[in-house]
């Protein structure tokens, strides 16, 4: 199983937040975050059975899973740091397969 699906939806988000879309709380955010949990979830019982992630790699793109999905439904976010984020838990997922 891989996150990156989830991934290109927050990147997608993230960006039509940045084009100037405005995200509602209650009908947009916490419907994603609570779909992104489950994803992650799942995600994260994968990843524990992999011989190539040590249990510290998995729940630091955990941590930074959960921060993006809350993170791209804010504009103002560093566009650098976000895509660092990115990056590092893509890096993760990819060890994983």
């Amino acid at each position: 199983m891989t996150i990156e699906p989830l991934l290109q939806e927050i990147e997608k988000i993230y960006q039509a937040g940045r084009a100037g879309t405005e995200y509602d709380f209650n009908e947009d955010v916490i419907p994603f975050v609570e779909q992104a949990d489950v994803l992650i979830a799942d995600w994260q019982r994968n990843a524990q059975n992999s011989p190539y992630l040590r249990p510290a790699m998995v729940e630091s793109a955990v941590d930074q899973l959960k921060q993006l999905s809350v993170q791209a439904f804010q504009p103002k976010t560093s566009l650098k740091r976000f895509n660092e984020t990115i990056k590092s838990v893509r890096y993760i997922d990819q060890l994983m397969q």
